[in-house]
């Protein structure tokens, strides 16, 4: 195994790319022979969830070359460089990661989301050599069967493949999500036609647009979009007409919180990826979804294993199913402790809406 370390520049979203580093575990398996390329733009702490996704993603497909291709905000500490060597070594796969320069996007919104969500603009130019197409997926997914149904996808005349948002309703069926009576596709999972995206310029147009909502806001209006979600609202309204919709088990989208789908302890057997897209994740400990098993499968399986689930919640809703947990627990005094703080965090959120 071998760790390659490359400097590029070129255009300004190849020179967002600081530094590379390429984990190789044999000479017979370089990226450009992969079968299929998949990305994802995380933040340098979320190194966690992506691998145990890769887990997944290899232990359901060990007949496909998959190179996987890692963009993060900073550099990935020693710790879980090890624990993403002795995944590749495991699965004889290969990882690029991608340390990016933030001034980028300087100026864009990153209040509801971290500043990765805009990676995804910059992943196509960095792709450009290596692959014709890829899957960019969010790392708040577990893949469940084999991604070979992409790969029979003809991409030719649309720039990417998506899902139409949706959310479940009791018994677990897609209800559709729909912006002024239009389809409107979830940007979690996209899998991308690289020329294409690169000839119709989909990354600069985004751009664009992104920058002209955030410093004009009365612009919003304009485009019908309230953009709570940037980057997925900026995508739908560039990439109108110009992609392919799949069916939903392909992006499988789960809110795991109780209150919503506290029933649903089964999905369909044919869903290829199950992305929970809510704010509840399963690698919280104070996550008591069924569905969460999912994932924690997974995670038992990796490198990860004894990587802790996250204890500590930073939003009030999630504080609030904190409080939940250690009521369960009988630790009233804790319980108690998380629930004033839901309470105060809920108050103070409010009160800086208001100026």
């Amino acid at each position: 195994m071998k760790i390659i370390r490359i400097w590029k520049s070129d255009t300004m979203f190849e020179n967002a790319v600081k530094q590379k580093n390429f984990i190789q575990c044999s000479n017979d398996f370089p990226s450009r022979k992969a079968n299929l390329h998949i990305a994802f733009g995380i933040s340098a702490d979320f190194t966690y969830p992506v691998g145990v996704l890769m887990t997944s993603l290899l232990e359901n497909n060990a007949k496909l070359k998959i190179a996987f291709h890692v963009f993060a905000d900073n550099k990935i500490s020693h710790e879980e460089y090890e624990k993403y060597r002795r995944l590749a070594k495991k699965y004889n796969t290969c990882i690029t990661f991608y340390e990016i320069d933030n001034s980028v996007f300087a100026g864009l919104d990153d209040r509801e989301f971290t500043i990765a969500a805009y990676y995804r603009f910059i992943i196509p130019h960095q792709l450009k050599d290596e692959a014709s197409c890829f899957l960019y997926l969010d790392a708040d997914i577990t893949c469940l069967n084999v991604l070979t149904p992409f790969l029979d996808i003809d991409l030719t005349d649309f720039v990417a493949c998506v899902v139409e948002d949706f959310s479940l309703d009791g018994s677990g069926s897609p209800i559709l999500v729909q912006k002024k009576d239009e389809r409107y596709f979830n940007s979690g999972m996209m899998y991308i036609n690289i020329h294409k995206w690169l000839d119709e310029k989909i990354s600069e147009k985004c751009m664009e647009l992104l920058r002209e909502v955030n410093e004009k806001p009365e612009a919003k209006k304009k485009y019908g979009y309230e953009f709570r979600c940037f980057d997925q609202d900026a995508l739908n309204i560039i990439l109108k007409n110009k992609v392919k919709y799949l069916q939903p088990h392909y992006n499988f989208l789960t809110n795991i919180s109780l209150k919503k789908n506290e029933k649903l302890g089964k999905i369909p057997e044919n869903v290829i990826l199950l992305h929970y897209h809510g704010f509840n994740k399963p690698w919280h400990e104070w996550c008591f979804h069924p569905l969460a098993g999912y994932f924690r499968k997974y995670w038992k399986m990796s490198p990860w294993a004894d990587t802790s689930l996250v204890k500590k919640p930073r939003k009030y809703r999630q504080m609030r199913l904190y409080a939940r947990y250690f009521f369960k627990k009988k630790e009233l005094f804790t319980a108690g402790y998380w629930l004033l703080k839901s309470i105060s965090k809920k108050y103070h959120k409010g009160k800086s809406k208001d100026r």
